[in-house]
């Protein structure tokens, strides 16, 4: 069940980051593990659970062949839009998106 949730999480935060230029355009591997890096830190909080090790880290580096500071870069930049998202002047006219995803988020994570 938590690797689900980790899956949709990442998967919302990626198309989340689809909608902003500066993320876009970065490669779609490095994406990835950021959206997967702050997915992971985020049910790190929700679950009170350590998630992300030495092995986690070293395995988003390999399969992106990035440096783990470009992956700790865009994380922060993907976990900045997710945070701000509800802001009107970010992303207006993507509610359903929004919607769409925190609907099974929400139901996974029992609330």
């Amino acid at each position: 069940m938590q690797s689900y949730l980790i899956e949709k999480m990442a998967i919302y935060l990626a198309k989340l980051s689809m909608h902003d230029i500066t993320i876009s355009s970065k490669r779609p591997s490095l994406l990835a593990v950021g959206a997967i890096y702050v997915a992971l830190k985020i049910c790190e909080q929700l679950k009170q659970k350590d998630l992300i090790n030495c092995q986690i880290v070293h395995k988003l580096i390999e399969v992106s062949k990035a440096a783990e500071e470009d992956i700790l870069d865009v994380s922060q930049k993907v976990l900045y839009l997710a945070q701000n998202f509800d802001r009107p002047d970010m992303f207006p006219g993507l509610e359903n998106l929004k919607k769409t995803h925190f609907t099974v988020i929400t139901q996974l994570l029992g609330k």
